[in-house]
């Protein structure tokens, strides 16, 4: 039982009272640019299909259809269980890791005009200035 907290507790993230910042970020030159917010768009950035997913739907499945016929029956159904629950797990971990985002049209001071696509929050409104810092780890918009 023991084992088994340790493990599902090192997939957790902790909530944190910094800024979480993308490893990627750390350490990287970024060159910071100011506009105005000219659109913003929701949209959802897709989820994740890993091996949790593949492998307990996998499992789950081929349980699920242990009890299905016999000998050489039995086998081909918990195959197809697991080919299915496999599938079916990815598709759901796909949908629990989506996250909510926003699409910033920003017209640059410069003139000219970029897209960044970020995670909510924090959250932006038409008119709000900001910065866009770009880098070798992409770009993001920051309250300047």
């Amino acid at each position: 039982m023991a084992i088994a907290v340790v493990v599902l507790g090192a997939g957790c993230t902790f909530p944190s009272g910094s800024r979480v910042v993308n490893r990627r970020q750390v350490g990287q030159l970024q060159h910071i640019e100011y506009g105005t917010v000219q659109q913003v768009s929701p949209v959802v950035v897709e989820g994740e299909r890993g091996q949790i997913g593949l492998v307990g739907g996998g499992l789950s499945g081929s349980a699920a259809a242990g009890g299905v016929g016999q000998g050489v029956g039995r086998d081909l159904a918990r195959a197809g269980g697991a080919v299915v629950g496999a599938v079916a797990g990815q598709a759901v971990e796909e949908a629990a890791t989506r996250k909510a985002a926003a699409e910033l049209t920003i017209k640059l001071e410069n003139g000219s005009v970029v897209v960044v696509t970020q995670e909510s929050p924090p959250t932006f409104a038409v008119g709000d200035r900001v910065g866009v810092a770009s880098g070798a780890g992409g770009a993001r918009v920051l309250v300047p």
